[in-house]
């Protein structure tokens, strides 16, 4: 055999060889492709009719998709990943780019992207992850945090901050997390490193969440503290949220709410502070789920910066992946009432508003 036959002969031989690993050895034993897809109709402002399908007041859920896997290491060990992006499912976009409600610039796996260990006592989770403070504040949401219409838009626009390394308290980067889950406890720690030169705390964050959990009752509490970007003071843009709440499940009805306070420092060393509750119910027969709940902000210190938030909602599970919903929500916003602070509508400054949103969405 000549040399080249024999080249030839040997490369086919590795090919066939790498083939076969990748055949019978996959990287992760248990790889899912994941998401929801939810498109509405309904009103985004005084005049708007618009299909919806990533995020805003016409749908119930953001529309994502991604990837998660995981690999059983022997021991009581696994080894898991997580990459999640965004979609807006009406036109086929993304929605993740760079604006007053992101971080800088758009991230293709804008929601999570992360690798972690885990046992039976908890994980350890390194990359881009949802806060452990939003995950506690969410099981206690008498909206379970259901899109713009719920504690969820009350949550991420209580206060402001210019730190980068976080999309509103709801995403980290850059993040080290702790999480601890002894019997119906679960305690959960994570630090972003801000990433800044020459100054550790700047641009940094501490986020907490910690919940209580049985088949009735769940009661939460979280901690939030998200330093400025600037290195020279880091002070400014500075702000700190905590909360607590409780749900509580009894036959076919849920109570739940929750109190959250915030305060900050802006770019320009101005100190606010704003606070809130919720409270609500959701009615479950069936296939059918009703809920009803108000939502009260305030910007303290500031005149005519109240706002008053109630929604009502339906749902129709029609399978235990899709759903029609219907929901309304009135929101009456005070003059002095920006974007921060804004209530669990959204609703615009200085109206009394009603807003609608009927739709799908499709878990898979």
């Amino acid at each position: 055999m000549n040399k080249n036959k024999l080249t030839a002969a040997l490369k086919k031989k590795a090919l066939g060889a790498a083939i076969a690993v990748a055949i019978s050895t996959p990287a992760f034993a248990d790889v899912t492709l994941f998401g929801i897809v939810d498109v509405g109709v309904g009103s985004e402002g005084d005049t708007d009719i618009a299909v919806r399908g990533g995020e805003g007041r016409t749908v119930e859920l953001p529309s994502i998709w991604g990837i998660k896997g995981s690999e059983d290491l022997g021991g009581g060990l696994t080894a898991s990943f997580a990459l999640e992006s965004d979609l807006e499912a009406s036109t086929g976009g993304t929605n993740r780019g760079g604006s007053t409600l992101s971080d800088n610039g758009a991230r293709f796996w804008a929601r999570q992207a992360n690798v972690s260990l885990s046992n039976d006592m908890g994980s350890l989770t390194l990359g881009r992850i949802y806060s452990p403070a939003l995950l506690a504040i969410a099981g206690v949401d008498p909206r379970s945090f259901y899109e713009t219409q719920s504690g969820l838009w009350q949550y991420l626009s209580l206060v402001e901050t210019n730190n980068t390394n976080t999309h509103v308290d709801v995403f980290l980067a850059n993040a080290i997390q702790a999480k601890f889950t002894p019997g119906p406890l679960s305690v959960g720690i994570a630090y972003g490193a801000g990433e800044v030169d020459n100054d550790s705390g700047a641009n940094s964050n501490t986020h907490i969440g910690v919940t209580y959990s049985t088949d009735s009752l769940t009661v939460m509490a979280n901690y939030i503290k998200n330093k400025g970007n600037n290195a020279a003071n880091d002070s400014l843009g500075e702000n700190e949220k905590q909360a607590v709440g409780a749900k509580y499940t009894m036959g076919d009805i849920k109570l739940a709410g929750y109190y959250i306070k915030g305060e900050s420092t802006s770019a320009a060393g101005v100190n606010s502070e704003a606070k809130g509750y919720s409270l609500g119910a959701t009615f479950t027969s069936g296939s059918n789920e009703f809920d009803i709940a108000y939502y009260n902000t305030e910007l303290e210190d500031t005149t005519d910066a109240e706002v008053d938030d109630i929604i009502l909602a339906y749902r129709n599970n029609l399978s235990e992946r899709t759903t029609l919903y219907a929901k309304l929500c009135s929101s009456d916003k005070g003059a002095n009432v920006g974007f921060w602070g804004g209530g669990a509508c959204n609703g615009a400054q200085g109206e009394n508003e009603t807003y609608y949103g009927v739709g799908v969405f499709h878990k898979f």
